[in-house]
């Protein structure tokens, strides 16, 4: 009986290793035809929308980082207080520094989409500035990356932010020339790899530029002119810090920045950044400096503004633009008539 038992498991063992190659190849086109899929990996699968899609006709914006981005709950809260006080864009951190691709999901993109409001995919380059030049490829390819997975998201606008050298003395060897041709190169490939998508591309630059030339962060009006489609200015007006009277007059701190930078450019348009964050407001109250911003970018005549708070605080920025806007979303009579009187 025991030696029967023996050669049966002899016989087991043998059958096992004479198929184990075919075991093994079994299992690896099972592996390899159904891969672990990355948790993120739905988030740049396209999701067709219900609605056609049309850029704003002047934008009216505001910023969320990306915990808001991709959670639903918080993104409709926001979308519905949009709603209600004519907001029609949002611009989205598309990436976090752990990921190499958009993380937002594409239901968030359509929800925004569906609610009739333009998606704007915020992808930062260098962070802080470019500090040590020259870069890698592989660096320049994983921001082109991170755009394009934004774009098959749904995103309908890049929006390429610190596109710029850093604002100091490093790279002091380099050229202005160089600076220039560097930044602009890079964004006229973004333009190139990304025009099957049909999106707009965006630069966002500091508030001084349209003001100067020959800035060693390496941005200029004219040459950014011919590689973007929008240009951003960032008119903070507590940021001009070289003059009390542009931190303390909100209106003509964001209407020189805003006319001067369409009054350079011949192809791009012009869509400022306003300050929604109470610092230096002087003699002003805070509504009444968001106002005034609002104000001087429809008096200059550009293509719109986007309110920007770092901690997405926006309770009286919705309520000044609630108020300065009818429901057809243009100038409310009350606040033309209010300006008329300030006059």
């Amino acid at each position: 009986m025991k030696r029967t038992y023996f050669l049966v498991v002899i016989l087991g063992l043998f059958l096992v290793f004479t198929n184990y190659d075919s075991l093994k190849d079994n299992f690896s086109r099972v592996i390899l035809k159904n891969p672990v899929q990355p948790a993120l990996a739905e988030t740049t699968e396209p999701v067709e929308t219900t609605v056609s899609h049309s850029f704003p006709e002047f934008y009216r914006g505001i910023y969320l980082n990306i915990a808001s981005a991709r959670n639903m709950k918080k993104l409709k809260k926001f979308v519905s207080d949009a709603k209600r006080s004519n907001i029609n864009a949002f611009v989205l951190d598309a990436q976090s520094s752990r990921y190499k691709k958009c993380i937002v999901p594409a239901e968030n993109v359509k929800y925004l989409l569906d609610n009739e409001i333009h998606p704007i995919a915020r992808v930062v380059v260098f962070p802080m500035g470019l500090k040590y030049y020259p870069v890698s490829e592989k660096l320049l390819k994983q921001k082109l990356l991170i755009a394009e997975s934004a774009c098959i998201a749904g995103f309908k606008e890049i929006q390429f932010d610190y596109i710029r050298f850093n604002d100091s003395s490093r790279n002091r060897h380099l050229s202005l020339k160089k600076r220039y041709a560097f930044i602009e190169g890079f964004l006229a490939r973004a333009r190139k790899y990304l025009e099957k998508y049909n999106v707009k591309i965006a630069a966002d630059i500091f508030g001084r530029i349209p003001l100067n030339k020959r800035d060693i962060i390496g941005q200029r009006m004219e040459g950014l002119d011919k590689v973007v489609d929008v240009i951003c200015p960032m008119a903070y007006p507590s940021h001009y810090t070289w003059s009390k009277k542009l931190q303390h007059n909100p209106y003509k701190t964001v209407y020189i920045t805003s006319k001067r930078a369409n009054d350079r450019t011949k192809s791009a348009e012009i869509v400022t950044y306003i300050q929604a964050f109470k610092m230096k407001l002087g003699p002003n109250s805070y509504p009444h400096y968001i106002s005034q911003q609002i104000k001087a970018v429809h008096d200059a005549g550009v293509r719109g503004y986007i309110f920007w708070n770092a901690r997405q605080d926006y309770r009286i920025p919705f309520q000044v633009a609630k108020k300065y806007y009818d429901k057809a979303g243009k100038i409310s009579r009350g606040e033309r008539k209010s300006q008329e009187e300030a006059i």
